[in-house]
């Protein structure tokens, strides 16, 4: 590969040049790994319904609506992980950051959140990563069950839509 510079410079009479310096360092760190898993094309794009809710329904911080079961499917699994386990990433609540914030937009819910928790009704905080579930070598479809509901973070509720989107990442061991 071959670098050129182009170095242009006036050439009048009292020109001043400037040297470029070194102004910051960049370090690229990684990993390359066996086979772990895939997402299946069904988990790819998921969308969890919560239905209808009535506001009066919070009427205390923490006050929950039902758990709705959904489910990520993982698929071709090689023999190099033992381990999988999962990190939500979105933009938390602003009153309680375990909670994912639902879309500022007009007219949205004020004073909930979105609880997102493992197959044991575990909280799963945003932006951390899960407990995770075993895998055995080799398997050729992972189910990993998870539940969401609307929680109240002890602010005052208002009505409106409570929608939000999320994006998963996978960490193996």
């Amino acid at each position: 590969m071959k670098l050129h510079f182009l170095l242009t410079a006036a050439l009048s009479a009292g020109s001043i040049f400037a040297a470029l310096a070194h102004d910051g360092t960049m370090s690229i760190t990684g990993t390359i790994t066996d086979n772990t898993c895939v997402v299946s094309a069904d988990s790819q794009n998921l969308t969890v319904e919560m239905g209808n809710v009535s506001s009066k329904q919070f009427y205390r911080a923490g006050a929950a609506t039902r758990y709705e079961p959904f489910t990520i499917h993982l698929e071709r699994c090689d023999a190099a992980a033992s381990r999988v386990s999962i990190t939500f990433i979105g933009t938390p609540n602003s009153v309680n950051s375990q909670l994912l914030a639902v879309t500022t937009q007009a007219q949205s819910a004020q004073g909930v959140g979105i609880g997102l928790y493992d197959s044991d009704k575990t909280l799963v905080p945003v932006n951390n990563l899960s407990g995770g579930t075993a895998l055995t070598s080799r398997q050729a479809n992972v189910t990993l069950p998870f539940f969401a509901r609307y929680v109240a973070d002890g602010s005052d509720v208002s009505p409106g839509a409570a929608n939000a989107t999320i994006t998963f990442t996978l960490t193996y061991e």
